[in-house]
């Protein structure tokens, strides 16, 4: 599945470095990256056939095979992203998600959070039903399930792109977009725990947005008294 999405993306890149007539030189081509992930993705559909697509593999570096995907994909991102092929970038992107999830299935760590963090902001990007934001909200919070021991450490950090904070604000985000209120208040809970400074902003936007069509009077009575609380903190 992760190689078959991959495809497209991977020719268009390999055609525009060829065309591109690179000078010869020692620097890791789109198309010996492409090589490269056949490879990693041939071991873990052996994996799943070997061991299941659920089971914890003890013998196999589960880990380590995500990171060296992880490594290529974003090689290769930053070929289609020299040769303004955003599509395609887009769509390489994307396949860390799945990267992940297939690590995480077979209970790895997620070393490399980056990859990951950017895909899931690709896919609320393009989240245009009310499905797709309940399903992203899952996958949103498997992942701060998987980084969280590693990653909350760093709530005293000021860099806004900083994966944690990206995780936190963008699940929550996403968790308002779901509608549901158990995604949202366990959302709006880490919120508060961990980014408190950003708290009265974020319920400003999502006061705003629990105000249209389509959320329940429960949904909006939760945001808004979160809003009057961030406000008032805020100000005293």
């Amino acid at each position: 599945m992760m190689r078959a999405r991959l495809k497209a993306a991977a020719r268009e890149i390999v055609a525009a470095f060829d065309l591109s007539s690179p000078p010869p030189g020692k620097q890791t081509t789109p198309a010996m990256l492409v090589d490269a992930l056949d490879v990693f993705f041939e071991d873990c559909e052996r994996i799943d056939r070997e061991y299941g697509p659920t089971s914890q593999v003890l013998g196999e570096d589960i880990d380590g095979i995500a990171d060296q995907i992880f490594e290529c994909l974003h090689d290769l991102a930053g070929w289609a992203d020299r040769f303004k092929l955003r599509n395609a970038r887009v769509a390489v992107i994307d396949v860390s998600l799945e990267v992940a999830q297939w690590c995480m299935r077979h209970r790895g760590q997620l070393r490399q959070i980056g990859p990951v963090v950017a895909a899931l902001a690709n896919r609320a990007n393009m989240a245009g039903n009310l499905d797709a934001c309940i399903a992203l909200s899952d996958a949103y919070e498997a992942v701060i399930a998987n980084v969280a021991a590693r990653l909350q450490a760093d709530h005293t950090s000021t860099d806004p792109m900083r994966p944690w904070r990206q995780l936190l604000l963008n699940a929550a985000i996403v968790s308002t977009r779901s509608r549901d209120l158990h995604k949202m208040e366990r959302a709006y809970r880490r919120m508060e725990a961990h980014l408190p400074s950003e708290c009265a902003a974020f319920f400003q936007q999502a006061a705003h947005q629990v105000a249209g069509l389509g959320f329940s009077a429960e949904a909006r009575t939760m945001v808004q008294a979160r809003h009057a609380k961030w406000t008032s903190r805020s100000r005293a």
